[in-house]
């Protein structure tokens, strides 16, 4: 009796887009601005670099409806402003808890990871792919709703479930990510 498993097939486009994640993990510097589509009003901002001690200097801005976030790191504090808090918040280099919060190239804020940019090749209901003659590429996936809400059940915070979801990834010659855009519509929880 013989028995295997046969690796499943990726959609088109998917090697270029897990490369370029894989890639903007290895950036010295970086600015990520996400805007809603329907309103164009920036939603959040991030940006970072690494000082001379490997530190990572960053900045964060986050809004969600009436609520804005922010955090700023410079490697010798971290500062922070949630919803409700009046004034930023310090935590400095001698504070117990500041070892959470300094970041650097192996210890990365979660917005300069790679999954910033979301993919699920398992949910791919149709894929298209458009390649310039300069090697840069427009990757576009519409996912199969009921499959990707089965396979993210759990994994993404305040996330029911998807009843619609097309993302698209335009990625430069250099195999770097320009833009990415998600459209769809979630059930949150």
């Amino acid at each position: 009796l013989l028995s295997g498993c046969a690796q499943m097939q990726m959609p088109e486009g998917y090697d270029a887009i897990k490369e370029a994640k894989a890639k903007y993990e290895t950036l010295d510097s970086a600015r990520t601005v996400m805007t809603d589509l329907s309103t164009g009003e920036v939603i959040m901002e991030f940006s970072f670099f690494f000082n001379k001690n490997d530190e990572m200097v960053l900045n964060y801005y986050g809004k969600d409806g009436d609520d804005e976030m922010y955090a700023y790191s410079n490697g010798a504090e971290y500062l922070y402003k949630e919803p409700g808090d009046e004034m930023r918040s310090v935590i400095p280099t001698g504070d117990e808890s500041y070892i959470y919060n300094l970041y650097n190239r192996e210890y990365r804020y979660p917005y300069a990871q790679g999954g910033i940019f979301f993919l699920d090749g398992t949910s791919v209901d149709t894929a298209a792919v458009e390649w310039a003659d300069d090697g840069s590429c427009v990757v576009t996936y519409t996912y199969d709703a009921e499959k990707l809400s089965r396979s993210t059940q759990g994994r993404l915070d305040g996330v029911d479930s998807f009843s619609a979801l097309t993302t698209t990834f335009e990625i430069n010659p250099d195999g770097y990510i320009m833009a990415f855009t998600e459209e769809g519509t979630l059930i949150d929880s």
